[in-house]
């Protein structure tokens, strides 16, 4: 330990955290001992003006002298990852990093004090009930205790019996698993070679945390992290669920209310029964199809996972009768879509007419992205983010007496709390950031279902909303040039972090236009359509 360390640092000074919760001894003695180490020389602000280490550097402190810590540690992590040979524009750089330099390759935990290992060798639930499966009578299995070791008990009992069923226990997409001669080539194999794959079974003792902590690692280890951490707790973390494609098509409706629905869906409706009698637990089905501009709203069917995905991009009879009925309570169309629904709802009477129709709503489909995705070349990022709905995200969401009617989901009420917390934020962001994403996408790929004969009213709309964008207060001219140096700076690796700053300021921008120019798409809506329904009867819709 060095000596600004012994002298700077009082155990007595650093056993308490944040709010009050007692840290392990042997968490302390471990933070002294990163702190000190030669890998993590440089590290800024490893040590605070009063003495104490600054263990933690949070992405989201909006003032004080330690507000840039976060930023200027990912520069730190940036740097040392090139120094050893890894690429920071490659997928997980940073948690690779954070692994290889690490002086132990394990660490205790900051409430237990138990030490883990950094790699992945826990086994996660299914691993678990693959060998309970087996060994049923003989053992009790603890998530916490490594494979290999696992392994080494049974070994003891079975001897080589166990090599029989080794490809059932540890088999997944990703790994082949070899024949072995005996007992010790198969531990030397778990070794070597099993346990460096990271398989989909396993689970590190403590997921990466770069920048955010000192040694790049959650504090709470998986011992602990469930209990300790509220936001990770097994209750919350199974109904966390986001459903990227609401970003990607730019569905209308509370996606927020909608997300948390398809997560007690998947948590706490495992045992229901699916509409179409298939096996396995049920999932959830949205009825009106987002790929055809349906809204993304808390009412869900609950379908066998099969079924939901081969359903698609196509809706059956039943789901339009259902979706004519639903929205005399609540609106299901997302607003470019509205137009045609209204114009050919009434006109299905069967299954063809079905399918009819969702042929005609993805085109509808298509052409509003193609709307949105040239206003985003020419740079009205903040006018597009306006369309993302983002204040559903300041809301939590729970349902009165949810129940099962007819393999649907009912409820008396939804009942929303106000809330404001880093993690509504980060859900805006992704939000921002996947749906302006797929505008850029949708620009580079070349639409095999183009239709050029809408070309001249995609340009009129798209000419007369930049006219009254343009013509815009001054506030908004210069919010619209900072957004575009965040969004089109080329490989900004900072991008999150910039977006935070800037989504505090996204409420004040609503400016009076906005509605101006979204009922300009909405007129133009109207018009494609006007021409899209008047080919009900043409070979693009009838043919199967």
């Amino acid at each position: 330990m060095s000596e600004f360390i012994k002298k700077n640092i009082k155990k007595e000074e650093v056993v308490y955290g944040s709010k009050g919760q007692n840290w392990s001894k042997e968490f302390i003695e471990y933070m002294n001992f990163i702190v000190s180490h030669k890998e993590y020389t440089g590290m800024p602000d490893a040590i605070k003006n009063d003495g104490k280490i600054q263990w933690e550097a949070p992405s989201n402190r909006s003032s004080g002298q330690y507000q840039f810590t976060h930023n200027k540690r990912k520069s730190w992590w940036i740097k040392k990852a090139k120094e050893i040979g890894i690429d920071p524009e490659s997928n997980q750089w940073i948690s690779k990093t954070a692994k290889i330099i690490h002086p132990t390759g394990e660490k205790p935990c900051k409430k237990c004090g138990r030490t883990m290992k950094l790699a992945y060798v826990y086994p996660k639930k299914i691993l678990i009930n693959r060998l309970i499966k087996i060994y049923k009578d003989k053992y009790i299995f603890d998530q916490n205790e490594p494979i290999n070791l696992i392994f080494e008990r049974i070994i003891t009992d079975y001897g080589k019996e166990v090599l029989k069923e080794i490809n059932f226990l540890l088999s997944s997409k990703s790994i082949t698993i070899p024949s072995f001669e005996n007992t010790d080539s198969f531990l030397i194999w778990l070794e070597n070679h099993y346990l460096k794959t990271e398989s989909s079974l396993l689970s590190p003792g403590a997921m990466s945390n770069a920048p955010d902590r000192f040694d790049g690692f959650h504090s709470f280890n998986k011992c602990c992290r469930g209990k300790a951490d509220k936001g990770r707790s097994k209750e919350n973390l199974s109904k966390y669920v986001t459903d990227r494609r609401v970003f990607e098509f730019w569905s209308d409706g509370d996606w927020i209310a909608a997300d948390k629905l398809m997560g007690i869906i998947r948590s706490e409706m495992k045992f229901e029964n699916s509409a179409d009698g298939g096996v396995g637990s049920p999932t959830a089905d949205h009825i009106g199809p987002l790929s055809l501009g349906f809204r993304h709203m808390p009412k869900f069917r609950l379908l066998s996972q099969s079924a939901n995905s081969a359903k698609n991009n196509r809706m059956s009879f039943d789901d339009v009768l259902y979706l004519r009925e639903l929205e005399k309570s609540i609106p299901v169309t997302s607003w470019y879509a509205k137009s045609l629904w209204d114009l050919r709802k009434e006109s299905v009477r069967n299954e063809e007419n079905a399918l009819r129709i969702s042929k005609m709503l993805r085109d509808n489909q298509r052409l509003a992205m193609r709307i949105l995705s040239t206003l985003f070349e020419k740079y009205q990022i903040p006018f597009l983010i306006y369309l993302l709905n983002l204040d559903y995200a300041n809301y939590d969401n729970n349902f009165l007496n949810l129940r099962i009617d007819n393999y649907v989901t009912v409820y008396d009420k939804v009942l929303k709390k106000e809330r404001s917390t880093k993690y509504s934020i980060e859900q805006k962001i992704r939000r921002i950031r996947v749906g302006l994403s797929a505008l850029e996408n949708y620009i580079s790929k070349e639409n095999r279902h183009y239709q050029n004969d809408f070309d001249e009213e995609v340009k009129n709309v798209v000419y007369k909303s930049e006219e009254l964008l343009n013509s815009s207060n001054n506030n908004y001219q210069k919010f619209k040039i900072e957004l575009k140096k965040i969004i089109f700076e080329k490989d900004n690796k900072n991008l999150e972090s910039d977006l935070k700053k800037i989504i505090p300021n996204l409420e004040e921008k609503k400016l009076e236009d906005f509605e101006a120019v979204k009922q300009l798409l909405k007129s133009s809506m109207d018009k494609i359509a006007k021409k899209i329904a008047s080919q009900w009867g043409s070979e693009r819709y009838v043919r199967d």
